[in-house]
């Protein structure tokens, strides 16, 4: 699924599931199952993602399909809010968590002007 952003400040709720392998269609699960949560403030170009308990080691990569803008990261999930910076470019857009079990949870929106 995909949200759009308007240029307002109202967050844009990125949809994560599990899956995300090419640019594949997430698997929607109920939200007790999915342990990540992701939204997109325009007027911050953040990605803020909330994981809902301790994760551990993640790899998080973060695409812009549109322009190939890209940047990848390995972080300790701890429970709580993470800001991701991108640069807010339009373009459709997609962020993918690898977990150190192997588990990958993917999302995508687009941003446009």
């Amino acid at each position: 699924m995909s949200a759009q952003t308007g240029g307002g400040d109202d967050p844009e709720i990125i949809f994560v599931g599990e899956g995300g392998n090419g640019g594949s269609s997430p698997i929607i699960r109920t939200p007790a199952l999915v342990p990540i949560q992701a939204a997109y403030y325009s007027s911050l170009s953040t990605i803020y993602v909330d994981f809902l308990y301790d994760l551990g080691s993640v790899s998080v990569e973060i695409e812009n399909e549109t322009t190939g803008e890209y940047s990848q990261t390995i972080i300790n999930a701890t429970q709580g809010l993470h800001p991701f910076f991108i640069s807010g470019t339009e373009g459709h857009w997609t962020i993918t968590f690898t977990l150190s079990n192997g588990v990958v949870y993917f999302g995508e929106f687009d941003i446009y002007s």
